[in-house]
């Protein structure tokens, strides 16, 4: 009491002496957040354990034994290590694992502008993530327009951004030089030593052969993919409940997709019907019928930068109303997820799923998830396909597709698809690569003739490699 008296009394001298001391201070608007455009992050790789890397005698007997099981066990084993805190931080928020990883940019990084002076030297990708760095460059998902044999999607799903991710282990490879043909070193990161590399095979060599270095062991390729949440009212995200919950059941992309849940970017609880007062509150419902509330922590999010939302707005062409402003949030929707644990890769994809689990379980579901796992990550949905078929040597086809990617209208019979058959034939050409135009065979790797020629170079089953080689 007595240290308040004082205080007091001493209030009431300073105002003595001053004009206008019993007056009211002016309200003064909060200074905006500062938040960081780039920082220095380094990448962190997955620790080594008993779930990771797995032996590839193991993983293959999954395979042969069609052990749905275990595969889906070790997508998420994959999953949760890729999600445990890396130890830094960007803008306030712990980073995971593979938030620390080299980006596309860093791996590839693009050519300098027209007229532009060429760098004296050339950096590694190491030294690049050593010096500050954007951690995510947003860009359209490739997939929508492979370009060379792809099909031009009638209208780009604004919903849907990505980049890529790799590994240190899969970046270093990338940005390595490799032995190939004519004694010649070849830098896999180098777009002009790819189309070198591509026509400098020697006469006879066959469609088999043609191939690049096998990426190493450790290597993961990820695509994580990004939706916008405001950071005021409430957004609508396109929530998957199967193609018969979409005005378009041959391409549901998910601006078509009935089932909307209005998203918060503050408050707690589960998954609920929105009440009639939030449905009224948002502009544009689009083809949503059915309206669901839950707030922001069902994501894995970020918040956005002054450069991360231009580069958001650039790739999505948004304006207005509908751009990102720093301070808003990119929240993760989906992830395809690719380990070089077999010749032929795994393959898991995840994609968004609070609440309720995927209906029908298609193509995949939340079943499964280990009892470790926490936080926004278990609100997601899992699908692999560790084989093109259900069984070895089979004749039924595995479905396995991120509905935030495979059901766009550039990507035929998508929603058929699975990752291992797509994936297969990324080829480095200076020419037109043939896409599968359906899904309903296996494609017998490096040797069908349709995708497998003596004018292409097959890419270890990375489009990454294969999409950044291309000189158009």
């Amino acid at each position: 009491m007595r240290k308040i008296a004082i205080a007091t009394a001493a209030t009431v001298a300073l105002c003595a002496g001053l004009a206008g001391c019993d007056k009211a201070p002016e309200a003064t608007a909060p200074k905006p957040e500062a938040l960081l455009d780039v920082a220095v992050i380094t990448p962190v790789p997955l620790p080594t354990t008993a779930n990771y890397p797995v032996a590839a005698a193991t993983i293959n007997g999954w395979i042969a034994n069609a052990d749905i099981a275990a595969m889906r066990n070790h997508a998420w084993q994959i999953w949760q290590a890729m999600a445990q805190p890396s130890g830094q931080s960007f803008n306030g928020q712990s980073l995971p694992i593979w938030e620390t990883w080299a980006g596309t940019n860093d791996v590839f990084p693009p050519a300098p502008p027209a007229g532009a002076a060429a760098a004296t030297t050339t950096t590694t990708v190491a030294q690049r993530v050593a010096a500050p760095r954007k951690l995510r460059v947003f860009q359209q998902p490739n997939q929508f327009h492979h370009g060379r044999g792809g099909i031009t999607p009638t209208k780009f799903d604004t919903t849907v951004t990505s980049f890529n991710k790799f590994s240190p282990e899969a970046a270093t490879f990338l940005d390595a030089s490799h032995p190939g043909p004519g004694g010649a070193s070849y830098r896999y990161s180098s777009t002009s030593d790819m189309q070198k590399l591509n026509t400098s095979w020697p006469a006879g060599t066959t469609p088999q052969n043609r191939g690049v270095q096998e990426f190493p062991v450790r290597g993961l390729e990820l695509k994580p993919v990004f939706g916008l949440v405001h950071a005021k009212g409430l957004t609508v995200q396109p929530l998957w409940q199967g193609p018969s919950a979409s005005t378009n059941a041959q391409n549901p992309e998910p601006q078509t997709w009935t089932t909307c849940v209005l998203v918060a970017p503050t408050g707690q609880g589960p998954v609920r019907p929105a009440t009639p007062r939030e449905i009224a509150s948002i502009r544009d419902p689009g083809a949503c019928k059915t309206f669901l509330w839950a707030p922001m922590s069902t994501f894995y999010s970020v918040k956005l930068s002054a450069a991360e939302a231009a580069d958001y707005n650039t790739a999505n062409s948004l304006t207005g109303a509908d751009a990102a402003v720093a301070g808003d949030f990119a929240v993760l929707q989906a992830m395809h997820v690719n380990s070089k644990e077999i010749p032929f890769w795994t393959w898991q994809t995840f994609w968004w799923q609070p609440g309720a689990d995927t209906p029908n379980g298609f193509p995949g579901s939340k079943q499964g998830q280990p009892a470790s796992l926490t936080g926004p990550w278990t609100n997601y949905a899992t699908c692999t396909a560790y084989d093109q078929t259900t069984t070895q040597g089979g004749s039924t086809m595995t479905v396995c597709f991120n509905p935030y990617l495979e059901t766009s209208t550039g990507i035929p019979a998508g929603i058929t698809s699975n990752c291992m058959s797509c994936h297969g034939v990324a080829v480095i050409t200076a020419g037109n690569a043939p896409y599968p135009a359906d899904y309903k065979k296996p494609i017998a790797f490096f040797s069908d003739p349709l995708y497998f020629t003596t004018s292409n170079t097959h890419a270890d089953f990375s489009w990454a490699l294969a999409g950044n080689s291309d000189p158009n």
